[in-house]
């Protein structure tokens, strides 16, 4: 355990982001296009969504930065790990059951659509009238064509429709691939800032002898939290893609973490 300070984990994101840019290409993996495809998405999103906190960074500092905005990205990048490690246990049936479920966002996207074009509010029922007459109608029957023959997946013997591409929650799935004490710390934490719960209006609230007031300036500790979730769940996922496609090892993904100078560092020092 090392305790790095926030231009450390700043600079493990920085080293991160880098790691696969030195390499020009991934091969196919013996699971099949939908696996290859899936986990070059992930990782796509992953590097994108590092580089933009520190682009946010780079932008406004540590006095202005948006640490709220960086949470959420943060834990995307959570969702992103905790789905690749539960799609690779069982690499080719769990990716092309990920992209089968297309069908089901999009039944149900129709079904709404077609619901609420009749709704007693005028601008709904104007908008979705139009919506519907444009996109959807000229397309419902390649929609429910293509339901039907991924229906019986993720349909019950009742009709009850799955709500996610796997049937488990994202709590569930990260017990499955041992990332419990990150979902019930971590994305517990993060998820505040996503449904905007009191923690995300307290980091804009600051109690003072005279009352209260309302800044836009970071806590200290919040920009440190970002980049410390951002490096936690990259390297993870990092290390994952690693394996799975012969790319680098565990190692070279923890070199990024390799600060001499923290060595022996003692918790509760200054680490700004």
């Amino acid at each position: 355990m090392k305790y790095l300070t926030t231009d450390e984990h700043r600079e493990v994101v920085r080293r991160l982001v880098a790691l696969p840019k030195g390499f020009k290409g991934t091969h196919s993996h013996e699971a099949g296009w939908e696996y290859t495809s899936l986990m070059v998405c992930f990782m796509m999103h992953s590097i994108g969504a590092a580089e933009s906190v520190l682009t946010l960074f780079e932008r406004f500092g540590d006095e202005w930065f948006p640490a709220t905005t960086g949470y959420v990205v943060a834990r995307s990048l959570f969702e992103v790990d905790v789905t690749a490690h539960y799609i690779s246990v069982d690499a080719a049936s769990r990716s092309r059951r990920y992209v089968e479920f297309e069908h089901v966002i999009r039944k149900n996207t129709l079904e709404a659509i077609e619901r609420h074009r009749v709704s007693d509010t005028s601008s709904w029922r104007e908008g979705l009238q139009l919506m519907y007459n444009m996109e959807y109608a000229p397309r419902k029957t390649e929609i429910e064509a293509k339901y039907e023959q991924v229906r019986s997946r993720f349909e019950n013997a009742r009709g009850k429709r799955e709500q996610s591409w796997s049937g488990k929650s994202i709590r569930q799935m990260a017990i499955e691939v041992d990332h419990l004490e990150a979902y019930d710390i971590f994305y517990a934490d993060l998820s505040a800032f996503t449904h905007v719960n009191v923690m995300l209006a307290n980091r804009f609230l600051r109690l003072k002898d005279d009352g209260p007031t309302w800044t836009m300036r970071a806590h200290a500790f919040d920009v440190g939290n970002v980049f410390r979730y951002t490096a936690t769940f990259l390297t993870c996922f990092m290390t994952l893609f690693g394996k799975q496609f012969g790319l680098w090892d565990e190692a070279r993904v923890m070199k990024c973490w390799d600060f001499p100078e923290a060595e022996g560092r003692k918790p509760g020092l200054p680490q700004g």
